[in-house]
């Protein structure tokens, strides 16, 4: 049975949303935003409150709506794919937590989101197409063929960071990494592109490869 949960997702219209998350672009972290500021963006006063709950939900503001610096990877410009998915697999814990992905359709999606919160029709009809637009634009896939998903993408929360591919060398040189090097490994490199990304994300990208494959050969491997 699907567990509840105390915590009722966002519930603004989201195109308000995504208006929110490009206006606070241009704030520092630490910064205080206010309901009104968000009026006075336009925003109607009966949806500010919860605007704010729903920027607290996904914890870009604290206790005391200061940004935590969280806003940035909703940057247009240059979109943090994989903390947007943690931070989405973190404010969703609930629904991720207890729902094995992908399911079989948006139908199915949708009545699983809503059962997982105990929401009312009304409030799914908000709440709902906010989790799937935020999910949609950071690349995680929900529904489809279950071979949609790759093994190690579905077993892990999370994207893992540039740090990792050290780490991952380090392990591949430890007592059994010796044992399969010699029989040579293939290095795959998924570069994932969006509408949104600039031709800076895609050095990024090209850079972080680069320092992978450097790392490789430093770790000993002749073979690389």
């Amino acid at each position: 049975m699907t567990r509840k949960s105390a915590s009722t997702p966002p519930y603004v219209p989201k195109k308000g949303l995504r208006a929110i998350l490009d206006h606070i672009q241009g704030h520092a972290k630490g910064q205080v935003l206010s309901r009104e500021e968000l009026h006075r963006r336009g925003l109607s006063s009966h949806w500010t409150y919860p605007a704010m709950a729903a920027l607290r939900f996904f914890s870009i503001l604290d206790d005391e709506d200061k940004l935590t610096g969280k806003h940035a990877i909703f940057s247009r410009e240059s979109p943090d794919l994989p903390a947007q998915q943690a931070l989405l697999r973190e404010s969703y814990s609930d629904f991720f937590g207890t729902v094995k992905l992908p399911l079989a359709s948006p139908e199915e999606l949708r009545a699983t989101f809503q059962a997982t919160y105990d929401l009312s029709d009304r409030v799914t009809n908000s709440a709902f197409p906010i989790f799937q637009a935020l999910c949609e634009e950071a690349g995680m896939v929900l529904t489809g063929p279950a071979d949609a998903v790759p093994e190690a993408r579905a077993a892990a929360p999370a994207a893992e960071g540039e740090g990792d591919s050290e780490d991952l060398l380090r392990r591949l040189s430890s007592e059994e990494g010796f044992r399969i090097r010699h029989a040579g490994y293939q290095v795959v490199i998924n570069l994932q592109v969006t509408k949104y990304t600039t031709e800076k994300d895609l050095m990024k990208m090209i850079k972080t490869a680069n320092r992978a494959v450097h790392l490789m050969k430093k770790s000993g491997d002749r073979n690389t």
